[in-house]
């Protein structure tokens, strides 16, 4: 879990981005976690401060401890389902206290609950690497609501363009993704304030 709030430091390479990811994009997807706060000492830190927890190792907050946490406005949560127990029912149970931001980073959710989750409230972040979606299942889930694509796989321009031409914010991992400069440029001509690219 990870308290602190991080800089957004791929603006620097992106300096034409508009759309801004939400907090729990830059500090979930951080390796690094651990706290010594408890559950409680979060709780009042969230009554007078912004507090993003990302939850991305199991057991680290219960699902009734998640629940409790986002029905504070300050709280900011991100929760990684490849690194938590978390089931279906407990994910759905805490969409109804608060919005979290959800990384589908394996392949545990079919498409149509994850755009259930979507209708729920829930930020979706799509891990390719891991996700097991096709382009046609994000095509699907953009429609119910816009979503984000953390694209640390390959995939081809023409695939990635219908994406962000459907309205998904896409944040490209350049030495993962097998895009040239070029595929990229093209790309973002769909809309540039989708794009966000990470060399």
């Amino acid at each position: 879990m990870i308290l602190n709030l991080l800089a957004f430091f791929f603006l620097a390479s992106a300096p034409n981005l508009q759309a801004a990811l939400p907090p729990q994009f830059t500090d979930c997807m951080n390796d690094n976690s651990g706290t010594s706060l408890s559950t409680a000492d979060m709780k009042e830190i969230s009554k007078v401060s912004n507090l993003t927890v990302c939850q991305n190792q199991i057991n680290l907050l219960s699902k009734y401890d998640a629940v409790d946490l986002l029905k504070s406005p300050n709280v900011k949560m991100g929760i990684s389902l490849a690194r938590t127990g978390f089931t279906r029912t407990d994910l759905m149970d805490m969409a109804k206290s608060g919005t979290y931001v959800l990384y589908v980073d394996t392949a545990v959710l079919d498409k149509t609950f994850i755009m259930d989750l979507q209708r729920a409230g829930v930020q979706i972040v799509v891990v390719s690497a891991g996700a097991g979606l096709t382009k046609f299942d994000m095509l699907d889930m953009a429609k119910v609501k816009p979503f984000i694509l953390n694209l640390n796989s390959t995939m081809t321009k023409e695939d990635l363009r219908q994406l962000v031409t459907a309205g998904v914010q896409v944040v490209i991992r350049m030495n993962q993704a097998g895009l040239s400069r070029s595929d990229i440029i093209e790309v973002a001509k769909a809309n540039a304030e989708l794009v966000t690219v990470m060399p």
